[in-house]
């Protein structure tokens, strides 16, 4: 792909497409790969890419206000919403999700390095559709009002499933396709705003970002940290001391940057890597129920259902 195919792709979603590298020209293949935008509604825009980087260098285009939910189906990717840095990452066993309010029109930047892909989907949620569809009320309200702020969330493993079903297009004949695309699309930015919405009601739920983008970007930190397993055997007061910051305030506004508690956002990557080590026929379920902190096979097995919805001994017998 051209610089020139990339800048039209953008138009729904923004203006002002500039290329950082001087030596890159419209004739020279930047992108290899697809990338496509689709008007699912009247201020609902879905894009999509399955692309590699074939340079290393930064683009940027000016976003209209509206709220993007973002969601990394493989790879990687690095992006820039004005002063705010997210580096998305699609894990062996989950998915990088978030969603990024633009209260005006601000710069949006990517970093791009050859022979990095990715395959991911961005809904485009405009002001005007929030209000038309009626959920421009209460903590969707306040987040659309609050310039970069951030709420990740956990999509459910439902929502992966229709994520990679509109990455992949309609299997149905053409006169469909619409309704298919909307009723996929509708279902995930439910899920998505919800998280939001259920999130205030959620005893010790955090409020939504107040304190500025460089705390943002170093909870994001953290949370990206924790999802290896470098905290693994910390306790919140060990990790706190690590982030520099009291376990209270931690605690506090860690959901902001996660989408859930600290303690359950922990539970959580310990078992999407007890599932992987599994699924790679690398660990039996004990040796999994160690690696996840569970010192019972039977606690660690219905831990396991409860959160995808099978045992783990079926993934254990599926590796091999």
């Amino acid at each position: 792909m051209h610089v020139p195919d990339i800048e039209q792709s953008l138009l729904p979603m923004g203006e002002e497409y500039i290329v950082g590298d001087l030596g890159v020209t419209a004739a020279t293949d930047v992108l290899q790969g697809s990338m496509q935008v689709l008007s699912v509604q009247e201020g609902m825009v879905l894009y999509r890419t399955a692309v590699r980087d074939l340079c290393t260098m930064r683009t940027s285009n000016l976003l209209y206000p509206g709220i993007k939910i973002v969601l990394v189906l493989e790879g990687e990717t690095q992006l820039s919403y004005g002063a705010l840095r997210l580096h998305l990452r699609a894990r062996e066993a989950g998915h990088c999700a978030a969603m990024v309010a633009l209260a005006r029109t601000d710069r949006f930047m990517r970093q791009w390095r050859i022979g990095r892909h990715e395959r991911k989907l961005v809904l485009t949620l405009t002001p005007q559709w929030l209000a038309q569809t009626g959920v421009l009320h209460g903590r969707v309200a306040e987040f659309m009002a609050q310039h970069l702020a951030v709420a990740p969330w956990q999509p459910s493993a439902r929502a992966l499933v229709l994520a990679d079903q509109l990455h992949r297009g309609c299997p149905l004949p053409d006169h469909l396709h619409a309704l298919w695309n909307q009723s996929r699309c509708m279902q995930i930015v439910l899920e998505a705003l919800a998280s939001v919405e259920i999130g205030s009601t959620q005893e010790g739920a955090a409020p939504l970002p107040r304190t500025g983008v460089r705390q943002h970007v170093r909870l994001a930190a953290l949370r990206d940290w924790l999802m290896t397993p470098a905290a693994d055997g910390m306790d919140v007061a060990a990790i706190a001391r690590h982030a520099g910051m009291s376990v209270a305030h931690l605690q506090r506004h860690f959901p902001t940057v996660a989408g859930q508690s600290l303690g359950r956002f922990l539970r959580v990557q310990r078992l999407l890597r007890a599932r992987a080590a599994l699924e790679q026929g690398c660990a039996t379920v004990t040796q999994a129920a160690g690696m996840a902190g569970y010192r019972s096979s039977t606690h660690f097995s219905a831990a396991f259902r409860d959160h995808f919805g099978m045992l783990p001994s079926s993934l254990k017998l599926l590796a091999h």
